[in-house]
């Protein structure tokens, strides 16, 4: 049961960050120095992007330590 749970958590983590990674577009900052000519361009994605991807990597690794830890036998006596 821990394994078939992990390896939802697992795929849902993957799946997720799949379609985040389309949803969310980066802003785009464009600042250009008169002086020199030279335009500097940054990107950047809104805090509701990282908190996501923190969030998914945790499941992440929440599913991968269900996948792979040992069901302990119980012996009734």
């Amino acid at each position: 049961m821990k394994r078939a749970i992990g390896i939802f958590l697992i795929a849902q983590a993957v799946l997720t960050y799949l379609t985040i990674k389309m949803i969310y577009t980066p802003f785009i900052v464009r600042v250009l120095d008169r002086n020199t000519g030279v335009m500097t361009v940054s990107y950047s994605f809104p805090l509701t992007y990282w908190l996501i991807c923190i969030a998914l990597g945790i499941m992440l690794i929440v599913g991968t330590y269900l996948v792979f830890t040992k069901e302990k036998k119980q012996i009734f006596n």
